[in-house]
């Protein structure tokens, strides 16, 4: 019976660190489910959409803005020369009412510079949401795995402690003939109540892990969860950098922002060159200027504006080019930790391997190790406490198995993340990472074919 229990427990926890591929598919549930209704990740969305409209707008920078106008104001004008003797010195109620038409000619380049910043910006608020799904995306992958891992730690404790009791049963019954001393059952028992001690810490982490799981994805997870198959990972830790540092979203989000801040010093120039707009308008009065009798204007022409000097242009203009350099400088420091995060996965990743291989091998010699005690133990040559022992030392290493098996997962996981590939391993709709990389603009592109690619992010 003590083999049978001891085989069982050795074929559960090998289950557990060979999860079927077809187990994998309650974690791309639990990514998409999260993906889809996550508030955090929702938020994010909205953040696009608004983004995307900001774009948009900028049509209206290229359409005549129409104001129109009205006043009644009691006037009184003292002008002989100008009004006849019966209009002048008379309090009168001036009315008008009219319209204007004004349509920018030249601006300097200040709209086609602004389209480009929102653009930009666009670029970079979508990448954000990309990059938020794929943190949401390994933090699902990493509440699924330590729900597993810990249902299996949960397992072996439980096997560990039925384990114990048959000992315990089976020191009592011998204390009871005389065949050992009563220190023998104490130690016994002591070990009982220290692996309920262990029972309980592990309840506790996984009831933790299930709340957290439920916070991500919005339910409980599933009794027959699994810790999902190692995805296939980079030939070499070279392929893994460059394919993440070329592909990481954070970093594209990056290289959109300092391209926004290069964009932004065009707009500052704009400033400094002449302004030329379109002008026309009619009005329709009546005892204007103090004069008696209905009145209509009408006028066309061209306005021109040309700000000459202004205190403090090197100064901005320095200020934008360090803006510009704070944006490349940041964009490096975030090459450089998508770098250490890959790099740390990819250790993380082989250190495990090679610790899961070595806790494969203690546990099987721990497991013949017991057996083995066990007989001496029946034939009183060996020891109660070396039973003991091996017990405990035989649960450590499928406890260090099911841990470092976990790792290995999570680290390959990690990976992924780094070059930004979650979603797609997962098959998620890959529609907002496409027009991500085609929204970015250059002063190349006509402004109208820029503001364009805003329609398919809002209508996704």
């Amino acid at each position: 019976m003590f083999r049978v229990r001891l085989v069982s427990s050795i074929f559960l926890i090998s289950l557990f660190l060979t999860a079927p591929p077809v187990m994998s598919q309650d974690l791309r549930t639990s990514v998409r489910t999260a993906l889809s209704s996550n508030p955090s990740v929702r938020a994010k969305d909205a953040a696009v959409r608004s983004a995307a409209y900001e774009l948009l707008e900028m049509r209206g920078a290229y359409e005549p803005t129409v104001t129109a106008f009205g006043s009644l104001v009691p006037e009184y004008v003292d002008d002989p020369g100008g009004l006849s003797l019966a209009d002048n010195a008379r309090s009168k109620n001036s009315r008008e009412v009219g319209f204007v038409v004004e349509l920018p000619v030249f601006d300097g380049y200040r709209r086609a510079n602004t389209v480009y910043v929102r653009a930009a910006r666009l670029d970079r608020t979508m990448f954000e949401y990309l990059d938020a799904s794929e943190t949401m995306a390994l933090t699902v992958v990493q509440a699924h795995i330590d729900v597993a891992r810990n249902r299996a730690l949960l397992a072996t404790a439980q096997d560990q402690l039925a384990r114990h009791l048959e000992i315990s049963d089976k020191v009592s019954n011998q204390v009871s003939g005389g065949r050992l001393p009563l220190s023998d059952q104490l130690q016994s028992e002591a070990r009982v109540e220290a692996v309920r001690i262990t029972i309980g810490e592990i309840s506790r982490e996984l009831q933790n892990a299930e709340w957290r799981f439920q916070e991500l994805v919005g339910s409980l997870p599933k009794s027959n969860l699994a810790v999902p198959p190692v995805p296939a990972i980079p030939q070499s830790l070279d392929v893994l950098v460059r394919t993440s540092i070329a592909n990481n979203f954070r970093v594209k989000g990056a290289q959109a922002h300092v391209d926004a801040r290069k964009f932004e010093r065009g707009v500052s120039e704009s400033e400094y060159l002449p302004q030329v707009s379109l002008n026309a308008g009619s009005s329709y009065g009546a005892d204007l200027d103090g004069a008696s009798g209905e009145e209509t204007r009408a006028f066309i022409g061209f306005n021109l504006t040309w700000q000459l000097y202004s205190g403090g242009r090197n100064e901005r203009r320095r200020a934008l080019v360090e803006r510009q350099n704070e944006a490349l400088y940041d964009r490096m420091a975030i090459a450089r930790q998508v770098q250490q995060m890959a790099e740390t996965a990819w250790t993380s990743f082989h250190s495990n391997q090679r610790i899961s291989g070595l806790a494969s091998k203690q546990v099987s010699l721990n497991r013949d190790l017991v057996a083995q005690y066990l007989v001496e133990f029946e034939l009183a040559t060996r020891s109660l406490l070396d039973v003991l022992i091996a017990e405990t030392e035989l649960f450590h290493a499928r406890v260090q198995q099911v841990n470092s098996n976990a790792a290995v997962v999570m680290s390959a996981y990690r990976m992924l993340g780094a070059q930004s590939q979650l979603a797609r391993y997962f098959g998620i709709d890959s529609t907002g990472e496409v027009l991500a990389l085609q929204v970015g603009a250059t002063q190349s592109q006509k402004p109208f074919n820029v503001i364009d690619k805003a329609l398919p992010v809002v209508n996704r």
